[in-house]
């Protein structure tokens, strides 16, 4: 899936306005305009896309966790690398700690699309990748859990989830 689809569905989900999305940018020095913000959420399909590279979503992540957590005092960040890629399972891993998530909350979050996962399906997802359990997670399967975050914080189950 497109970096620049996860992008526009956590947005969306989450209710991110323009100033919001510059703000987390901000943190780290990237300065986006309003016109490059909006490039980047449109679909391929739309005139003015412009493709978001995987080390641009992950500092994203990485600032919403920031933004929502707050940065740890003696943390060392370590610099993304402008060809660093992005899995499926990862977005998965760091929405879950931006918003500070246990596995419960998960687990509702995919009740709320219709979505059963037993507690081995949904660790499978959480493992390193060359586990023997691990399991990746299909594009599908991400955007109904970001869709239902987007519900859990609509419905305030998400308390204090301004940014």
């Amino acid at each position: 899936m497109r970096t620049n689809d996860i992008f526009r569905t956590i947005t969306r989900a989450i209710a991110m306005d323009t100033q919001q999305i510059q703000a987390l940018f901000a943190a780290t020095d990237i300065e986006l305009s309003d016109k490059e913000i909006t490039n980047l959420l449109k679909t391929d399909y739309q005139p003015g896309f412009e493709a978001m590279p995987d080390y641009i979503l992950l500092i994203f992540l990485n600032n919403l966790i920031d933004a929502k957590r707050g940065k740890k005092a003696d943390a060392v960040v370590a610099p993304v690398a402008k060809h660093q890629k992005i899995a499926n399972n990862e977005v998965l891993k760091k929405l879950r700690i931006a918003f500070n998530l246990q596995e419960q909350d998960v687990r509702d979050l995919f009740k709320l699309v219709t979505i059963e996962l037993t507690k081995s399906d949904l660790s499978a997802l959480f493992r390193k990748p060359g586990n023997g359990h691990f399991k990746a997670c299909d594009d599908e399967l991400l955007l109904d859990f970001i869709e239902g975050l987007g519900k859990w914080l609509q419905q305030g189950q998400g308390a204090g989830s301004d940014l």
